[in-house]
């Protein structure tokens, strides 16, 4: 299931409107509750009894479900009860293996100086916690929006430095750390060479010990 606070696409296909919102709660077999949705920076009213398709990522995965509304409420909050969803579809999208880690990173809107950054307090610090070839699963308290571009530079574990990668916010989400970004990587500004050599190091290192452990 998704996470309560996960951002998801709502679809309504009678009207062929794409909504955003917000998972507040589940209720086991009863409901799924959520924000009351938004189309661009207007409010969605729903009827009750309108079909909708809800998706949303988690942990490289796409899931997704088919549902009805059961009512919207505007007080204390507004939100929208939707039906238990009887099956959630998953679609895996990660292209490529990643590797967890926890890399201390700095995420800017332009292309900076890893040194001049690397020296300043104030800088904007964040933490990658995957990282593959295709992108990154990114810890920051700044705040990003989806599509958004940044670009990141870190020092990574094999003494190796990835410095200006530019990407793209693809998925927004909170946990008790704070904000968590999917970054896709866009290899036309920043090289990927320092990514690509630790995440091969990487992959082999854990092949190896996965060897020597069935062995």
């Amino acid at each position: 299931m998704l996470p309560v606070t996960t951002v998801v696409q709502m679809v309504d296909g009678s009207r062929n409107i794409k909504m955003q919102s917000r998972i507040v709660g589940w209720e086991s077999e009863q409901c799924v509750i959520v924000e009351q949705p938004v189309h661009g920076s207007d409010s969605v009213q729903l009827q009750k009894g309108t079909s909708v398709v809800v998706r949303g990522i988690h942990e490289g995965q796409i899931l997704g479900f088919q549902a009805t509304v059961i009512t919207q409420v505007i007080n204390p909050f507004r939100m929208l009860f939707l039906s238990c969803p009887e099956k959630v579809e998953e679609q895996n999208f990660r292209e490529h293996k990643r590797i967890n880690t926890e890399v201390e990173v700095f995420g800017t809107r332009r292309k900076h100086d890893l040194e001049s950054l690397g020296q300043s307090d104030k800088a904007p610090r964040g933490a990658i916690r995957d990282l593959s070839l295709g992108g990154c699963e990114f810890s920051f308290h700044f705040r990003l929006e989806k599509d958004m571009p940044i670009f990141i530079s870190c020092d990574l574990p094999d003494g190796s430095k990835a410095e200006n990668v530019m990407g793209y916010v693809r998925s927004v989400r909170r946990d008790s750390r704070g904000n968590v970004y999917g970054i896709q990587f866009d290899d036309r500004s920043g090289s990927l060479d320092g990514i690509a050599k630790f995440v091969e190091l990487s992959l082999n290192v854990l092949s190896k010990e996965k060897e020597s452990t069935s062995a």
